[in-house]
């Protein structure tokens, strides 16, 4: 009966939302100690140990989300080895990752992107063909350390006095945005990231300039300049009157002004493909981004509990070998949507299991509830409010 069918899916949907529903809220509670979105007064006040705890429990319950939303972490040898290359095309960046406290990196499938590029070394007449690893989707999730850890840092490993650390860290932390804090957990989702992009996503981002940026700027800064400071000397010697010293002086301040404005130009058009590029790849940040990967968390469980749910359930109450249902989905899904995939039932099962819709035996057999009951069954789970014990945390 399709209609019992249909029902019978839905309402396992709807159990899961439940559950993420609750699931998001806690998380949502436990980010607003550090949420710098928040716009109203907090009634509870943490103390030190409080306040570590909570952060704790804060990331705990994220990563869990993020595992559950089928997300891989970005370890640190990966890492440095991403932030290590450089960019074919790209800008140029630096960042330092020792001003957080804490860091996560998740990503969602990997892709590879063609781009085309001219070649300045043969006059632009040809193309250089580029393959770009990219991220899917990118989950960042950092805390910048306070100030003053991070000044006994430097002056530890830099064998510096204090005042120096101070000046140094200041002025690493000058080009973050008014509001800027230690105390604040910034969460942010992106899309359609490159590998070696990656660090125009971090806040202290620092731009260099590629080899052929510098080689223009050294030409024409380098080159107007000293013709400038030659002329204007040739002016101020052969100069007989005040006005013409003065002239030349003008004239030489002219020649630097426009070097610099050429300086700060190549910097700003650095800063503008910066923009662009965050303005069309982020997705949503702090309390939008655990949302969405609350949603994607629940959409990837609820995919993955309907499909071995139907499968189980086709065998009409029979005890079926979970191996063989596997690569019944495996195959399913290569026929219907093309993709190949290794299916993971260990997890679907066990929120299956917990919900009392699948039966397992010591054997590894598996007996799922038919349609008509199944539904029954979760009505009544749902008017007692079992969600709230369903085990799947």
């Amino acid at each position: 009966d399709e209609r019992q069918w249909q029902r019978a899916l839905d309402c396992l949907a709807a159990w899961r939302h439940q559950y993420y529903r609750m699931r998001l809220l806690d998380l949502l509670e436990d980010y607003l100690p550090f949420s710098p979105d928040s716009d109203t007064a907090s009634l509870i006040e943490h103390d030190e140990a409080g306040t570590e705890k909570a952060r704790r429990e804060f990331i705990e319950g994220v990563e869990t989300l993020l595992t559950q939303a089928n997300y891989v972490r970005l370890g640190p040898d990966d890492l440095r080895r991403i932030l290590a290359e450089q960019s074919p095309h790209g800008l140029s960046l630096q960042v330092d990752l020792g001003e957080f406290d804490d860091l996560l990196l998740y990503y969602r499938g990997v892709d590879v992107a063609i781009e085309h590029e001219r070649d300045p070394w043969r006059l632009y007449l040809k193309t250089n063909r580029f393959e770009i690893p990219t991220f899917q989707r990118l989950f960042l999730m950092l805390k910048l350390k306070p100030s003053d850890a991070r000044v006994a840092e430097i002056m530890a490993a830099r064998q510096l006095d204090r005042p120096k650390a101070e000046r140094m860290v200041r002025s690493r932390r000058r080009q973050l945005p008014v509001g800027v804090a230690a105390s604040h957990i910034y969460v942010k989702v992106f899309k359609r990231i490159p590998q070696v992009d990656l660090e125009m996503l971090f806040p202290n981002t620092r731009i260099a300039f590629k080899p052929l940026d510098k080689l223009k700027l050294f030409v024409t800064c380098g080159g107007g300049t000293a013709a400038g400071v030659m002329g204007t000397a040739t002016k101020i010697l052969a100069a007989t009157n005040p006005f013409t010293l003065a002239f030349g002086l003008l004239g030489f301040s002219a020649v630097v002004f426009r070097q610099v404005t050429k300086f700060f130009n190549t910097r700003n058009r650095y800063m503008m493909v910066l923009a662009q590029s965050l303005y069309f790849c982020s997705l949503a940040n702090n309390r939008g981004a655990l949302t969405l990967i609350a949603d994607a968390a629940e959409e990837e469980d609820v995919k993955e509990d309907m499909l071995l749910y139907a499968f189980l359930a086709k065998g009409h109450g029979r005890a079926v070998k979970l191996n063989a249902v596997k690569e019944d989905i495996g195959a399913f899904l290569s026929n219907k949507c093309g993709v190949e995939v290794s299916f993971d039932a260990d997890d679907a099962l066990r929120r299956l299991v917990a919900d009392g819709l699948v039966k397992k035996d010591a054997k590894g057999n598996a007996t799922a509830l038919g349609a008509q009951e199944a539904q029954e069954h979760l009505d009544r789970r749902w008017i007692g409010g079992a969600f709230r014990a369903a085990g799947l945390a």
